[in-house]
């Protein structure tokens, strides 16, 4: 998807958006937010991105999988989408399978998984466990977990 693609798409789901609506019908309500030559919405001067039509994951694809960006990390993309764009919940997900494989880990290797060793009789050796902090049932914050 090329930059004009990209723009009338956002211009056209401005008008599905009650936020952008709001500055569009008054623009003398903030001097921050205009519409420019193209129609569209801008807040000191960044693109303004609405809710509908997903046009957020649209710019984070093309700025991250453009051929000059070089699949930078999540933290530089969001830097060079946020000099253009504004949006109101502001939010990157790590789900390019490109970065993820050329990409070092910046963690120790994970430990080898050892098998339990199988036991003579019942009972012979008994676990135990909490689970903290799920979602309340009841008004009960805690599981406990009791393996034989």
């Amino acid at each position: 998807m090329d930059i004009e693609t990209l723009h009338n798409n956002i211009c056209n789901s401005l008008t599905s958006d009650p936020f952008a609506l709001h500055y569009i019908e008054n623009p003398d309500l903030n001097p921050q937010w205009k519409l420019d030559n193209n129609g569209l919405l801008l807040c000191d001067n960044r693109i303004y991105l609405p809710d509908a039509n997903d046009p957020c994951l649209k710019v984070l694809q093309y700025k991250h999988d453009h051929i000059l960006s070089g699949h930078y990390s999540q933290n530089k993309t969001l830097q060079q989408v946020q000099q253009e764009y504004v949006w109101p919940k502001q939010a990157l997900c790590d789900s390019c399978t490109k970065c993820k494989r050329s990409k070092a880990p910046h963690h120790k290797p994970y430990g080898l998984l050892l098998p339990l060793p199988v036991l003579e009789c019942p009972w012979n050796s008994i676990s135990m466990d909490f689970i903290e902090q799920p979602p309340p049932s009841d008004g009960f914050t805690a599981i406990l977990v009791i393996v034989d």
